[in-house]
């Protein structure tokens, strides 16, 4: 790099030789016979035809290997020939003593401080050398003798040498600055070169779709990754709006919003997409501040990952849980039928008998009404949770919801006995089954109810967030050991005596199907809290 950066400035500096010459070859022919004589004309021109062809030749035939060395050679050249130039035109007083200044303030440039002294060295040397040869030691067999006093020409000699070297030692000393310089932002550049070679490597090679936005939420960055999970190709999503592409289900200006009361958070969406080849995919983009240098956030870069597997994943997984679930309950259920079928076997077998009483007929009659009821309860609820109806999603009021299941829940209490404490506000939109958020609302008040046989408190709560909904049923009850915690939500587990032990298991399927968790904590003897956690989901 360094000889490819020599050669050019040798080309620059021949290209300037021409030009001097050039000049000089238009001005001399009109200059008056005072400042030059006719005698040194045609040497002169000769000279500056020399410097002429020596350009030519350094500009077309220099190989940049070599540029380094003639570089030298063509300022010793120089110095020479502006030697020759100024005894043509009359020693001291030539009017071209200034190309010595000009050759040693190109060569700071071309050459190191050291090689700029040196080049002044070499010119005040032979401009004295040519003073004193036509002043102080005449040499009249070579150059005309001035007839005037030589005491201004040695003081010009002096002058000049010494403006030659205080030349070389400022204009040095410039150009070593502006060397260094040059070479410190150099070197910047190719760190910023290699910082950002290295940034687009890193972004284009992680396996997770990166989209930067603007202020305005235009796209201005998209990685591979996150052309693959799109299907989108990076030219036609670049200049884009966030919502051209990906449509309005997502508020960007609620993820600014969160950002700017938390710098830490960082948003969670899911979006389902349409691709190109018919395809559908569900994508989560997790959002985080674009931030400048400074701090200052100049847009939103969002992570996408693709969920259609993990989707899928899940769905076998539940899929096969449920299955285990159904084995397990295909057991219990044999148990549970077995003992109001052993009554109902019995009571038909003996209102079948003779000569009974009317008053026994009427309390085996009540048996079997009684056994087939309870029959029909067990394969009910079994088929309820066996056979769960698909999701029917809407946008409701939930604070409504939980206002008519507490209503219900205190006709059936008796009076006086029942607390109920609603802590939600009159409005709470969000995205759910309402039929079955209802019913698992009402199971789960309704389990809390008959922990409490003595009477007690209910307290329903629910909170929303702009990604999580959260409703808490907790009651002053029994409260539930903590060998039994871990078994609450099986089928057919129950700590109630006559209990289907479906009540509870239903609850956890319908949080399962609306991608939610359950949680309950409990302190026997003081109580029980369930908590519904139900994410966003558009419509």
């Amino acid at each position: 790099m360094r000889g490819a950066d020599s050669h050019r400035r040798l080309r620059a500096f021949a290209w300037a030789r021409l030009g001097v010459a050039a000049l000089l070859l238009t001005l001399v022919p009109a200059m008056p016979a005072e400042l030059v004589p006719q005698t040194s004309r045609g040497l002169l021109a000769l000279l500056l035809v020399v410097v002429v062809g020596s350009s030519a030749a350094l500009i077309t035939l220099i190989p940049p290997a070599r540029a380094p060395s003639l570089t030298w050679l063509t300022f010793l050249l120089d110095v020479v020939l502006t030697t020759a130039v100024v005894a043509a035109t009359g020693g001291a007083r030539s009017l071209f003593t200034f190309l010595y200044v000009l050759s040693v303030t190109a060569a700071c440039v071309l050459l190191s401080r050291q090689g700029a002294l040196a080049i002044a060295g070499v010119s005040s040397a032979l401009y004295t050398a040519l003073v004193f040869g036509r002043t102080v030691f005449p040499l009249a067999a070579f150059v005309d003798v001035p007839g005037e006093t030589t005491a201004l020409e040695v003081l010009t000699m002096f002058m000049n040498a010494g403006t030659f070297l205080i030349v070389a030692i400022v204009a040095g000393g410039l150009a070593e600055r502006f060397r260094a310089t040059h070479a410190q932002l150099e070197t910047q550049r190719r760190d910023l070169r290699d910082l950002e070679a290295f940034k687009d490597l890193v972004f284009q090679s992680v396996t997770t779709g990166l989209i930067a936005l603007d202020r305005r939420h235009v796209i201005t960055a998209f990685n591979h990754a996150a052309e693959e999970i799109t299907g989108v190709p990076a030219g036609q999503a670049i200049g884009r709006g966030w919502s051209e592409l990906f449509g309005d289900a997502v508020a960007l200006a609620e993820i600014e919003a969160a950002i700017e009361r938390n710098a830490r958070t960082a948003p969670r969406r899911e979006i389902t997409r349409a691709r190109a080849d018919g395809s559908v995919v569900t994508l989560r983009t997790t959002f985080s501040a674009l931030r400048a240098g400074d701090g200052k956030r100049v847009g939103l870069i969002g992570a996408c990952e693709d969920l259609s597997a993990v989707r899928q994943m899940e769905a076998r997984m539940r899929q096969a849980d449920r299955l285990a679930t159904l084995g397990r309950m295909a057991a219990n259920i044999a148990h549970e039928i077995r003992n109001p079928l052993a009554s109902l076997t019995g009571a038909i077998e003996a209102l079948v008998g003779a000569g009974l009483p009317p008053e026994t007929r009427d309390r085996l009659a009540n048996i079997v009404v009684k056994e087939s009821a309870r029959l029909d309860e067990i394969i009910r609820d079994f088929l309820a949770y066996a056979r769960p109806a698909p999701l029917a999603r809407a946008s409701v009021n939930v604070a409504e919801i939980l206002d008519e299941v507490l209503v219900l829940l205190e006709h059936n209490a008796a009076p006086g006995t029942l607390t109920v404490v609603r802590e939600f506000p009159p409005s709470l939109p969000w995205n759910v089954d309402p039929q079955q958020f209802r019913q698992a609302v009402w199971n789960l008040c309704l389990n809390a109810f008959q922990a409490m046989p003595a009477g007690g408190e209910i307290r329903v709560g629910a909170t929303a967030s702009t990604e999580l909904l959260e409703v808490r049923v907790t009651d002053t009850g029994e409260g539930i050991g903590p060998d039994e915690l871990g078994q609450v939500f099986e089928p057919f587990f129950s700590t109630k005596a006559g209990g289907s032990g479906l009540g509870l298991a239903l609850v956890h399927r319908v949080v399962q199907d609306h991608d939610g968790d359950i949680d309950v904590r409990s302190t026997p003897g003081l109580g029980t809290t369930f908590t519904l956690s139900l994410p966003v989901r558009h419509a």
